[in-house]
């Protein structure tokens, strides 16, 4: 499952180089992001892609650990 999650943050980092770049618009976040993360009211998509892509490290280090008990 780390492995996934790892593809998750990668895939979310390519993203947020979309948006950097200007490729694609850095829209305002959707309410329902801001208030899931407690996102400031002016929030975009970009910071939107910040926390998910947080979101997914920490699950991926998480599912990495949990794996990593296991003895091989």
């Amino acid at each position: 499952m780390g492995y996934f999650e790892e593809a998750a943050v990668y895939s979310y980092g390519e993203y947020l180089a979309e948006v950097d770049s200007g490729r694609l618009e850095n829209v305002p976040a959707p309410q329902i992001a801001i208030d899931y993360w407690k996102l400031p009211a002016d929030a975009t998509l970009r910071d939107v892609i910040i926390v998910v892509r947080m979101d997914e490290a920490g699950h991926r280090d998480v599912n990495h650990r949990f794996a990593d008990s296991f003895d091989h």
